[in-house]
């Protein structure tokens, strides 16, 4: 077994101002993350082919540290004891004890079922941004960008860089009416603010629509898509079908906000609560942002959504947090301090944003008996209507009947769209469920990695029912 003073789960932005403050402190770091290349969903780096990115050395130096052992293409599958992850890295699988583990495990999109979401062409903003950056591929030529959410300007400016046509951005929010009143709460973090308006006025200068207060309802398509339907929403959160409009595109980009990547957090036995604009299940943290389980600490949007500047923030308050728990010193205490107004400027920042593109009630009235709300394992909204009518009204049972969540995102697309519909038909909130337990493997992982790991012999009992010498 491997030993680190520091195990960083993520080589996001949050795990590598964790790491790079880790190492300016003399600890030793154990670095894991399952993609290729370090940086994660925000600095991927587009290809040379296409225009805009750049890399920001500082914060990769630390992957050049002596004391940082950094492990790509690692999927940390389990977190068995206190303070210890178990990971599969092909030849280098295995496990690690360390004193402080910091789990910066970023988020996942958050889809919503609609007529035609199945068809090729319909991707989420974060699959759009991973074709672009990390494949050189662009998505389509004519795109529509729709859902809810910041992250939709920046999946349209990365398709502009691209070389795509956006046709139109569409918005459920209606942003631009609430905008203006909470100019104020925006102000804790004008190079946020800024960086938002200069997208905005990229989009106006380049002629692409930008449509507030409207939802595309349906994708439309043979064998590919060809046109994407969109209609307002009413001041009530319903959908107005009879003003209804159809765009033409081969490419539609759905983003409806992030989902925090609790599976870590929920295997180590981590407390969780669940807040809708934070993404939904986040794990409880303390000030110093540890979570229940003593020494190991949550950050970034693998805590709670809030950006990529937060996330910086966090990672290093986080390992000064367990820095002073070992050394107390003035100097740290005056680098926390300063984290800290940071913190809660950027946490202010991150509320009026919340604010400001709060969904309506709910997405589920765009649902259709014949939508799949699981694709992996086609399960439509008819199929769990007729599991509820015959008994079986819980997750868990609804699960186990029809196999939804049990393919290869194992729940990551529907599970949370299944707590909807299950909370709205119970008349209950979705805090009140009870969800589907976790189970080791965290995450798919190959079998040949796991028998590469070194398991001692099990220690079992004396047999009673061996013969005895004495």
């Amino acid at each position: 077994m491997k030993s680190a003073d520091i195990a960083i789960v993520g080589a996001g932005p949050a795990g590598l101002a964790a790491a790079g403050e880790a190492v300016d402190h003399g600890l030793s770091v154990v670095l894991m993350d399952d993609n290729s290349q370090p940086g994660g969903q925000y600095f991927r780096q587009l290809p040379r082919q296409f225009s805009g990115g750049d890399r920001p050395e500082l914060l990769f130096k630390a992957l050049d540290h002596p004391r940082l052992h950094y492990l790509p293409d690692c999927v940390v599958w389990n977190a068995p004891d206190p303070g210890v992850l178990a990971y599969a890295a092909r030849e280098d699988s295995g496990r690690i004890r360390a004193d402080a583990i910091v789990i910066a495990a970023g988020a996942t999109d958050r889809p919503l079922p609609f007529p035609g979401w199945t068809l090729p062409g319909v991707i989420t903003a974060g699959g759009s941004q991973n074709m672009i950056k990390g494949q050189a591929v662009r998505p389509g030529e004519r795109v529509v960008v729709a859902g809810n959410g910041p992250l939709l300007l920046v999946a349209a400016v990365t398709l502009l860089d691209a070389g795509a046509t956006v046709r139109a951005v569409v918005e459920a929010a209606p942003f631009q009416r609430r905008a203006w009143s909470r100019l104020a709460s925006l102000s804790w973090s004008p190079s946020l603010l800024a960086q938002a308006l200069s997208w905005r006025l990229r989009l106006a200068a380049t002629g692409v629509s930008f449509l507030t207060g409207q939802t595309l309802i349906e994708a439309h398509g043979a064998t590919a898509l060809e046109a994407v339907s969109i209609a307002p929403i009413d001041r009530h959160g319903g959908v107005d079908r009879a003003s209804a409009t159809t765009l033409d595109a081969d490419c539609l980009v759905v983003g409806n906000g992030l989902a925090p990547a609790v599976e870590l957090t929920r295997l180590a036995g981590c407390a969780h609560h669940h807040d809708p604009l934070l993404g939904g299940w986040t794990p409880r943290r303390s000030a110093d942002l540890e979570t229940t389980i003593p020494g190991l600490y949550a950050v970034g949007d693998g805590a709670a959504i809030g950006g990529v500047h937060l996330a910086l923030a966090e990672g290093r308050a986080a390992v000064l947090a367990a820095l002073l728990r070992r050394s107390p010193s003035a100097f740290l205490r005056r680098r926390r301090r300063g984290l800290t107004r940071r913190l809660d400027r950027l946490n202010r920042f991150r509320a009026a944003l919340a604010e400001i593109f709060a969904p309506p009630e709910t997405f589920l009235e765009l649902i259709t008996p014949g939508t799949p709300v699981c694709r992996c394992e086609n399960v439509t909204l008819a199929e769990l209507d007729a599991c509820a009518a015959d008994g079986a009204t819980g997750m868990v049972q609804q699960k186990s009947t029809t196999r939804l969540s049990m393919g290869r995102c194992q729940g990551r697309f529907c599970l949370a769209t299944l707590a909807d519909l299950v909370a709205a038909r119970r008349g209950i909130e979705v805090a009140d469920l009870d969800w589907p337990r976790i189970r080791p493997p965290s995450r798919p992982v190959r079998l040949g990695d796991l028998l590469r790991e070194t398991v001692p012999p099990p220690a079992l009992p004396e047999d009673p029912h061996l013969p005895r010498t004495s």
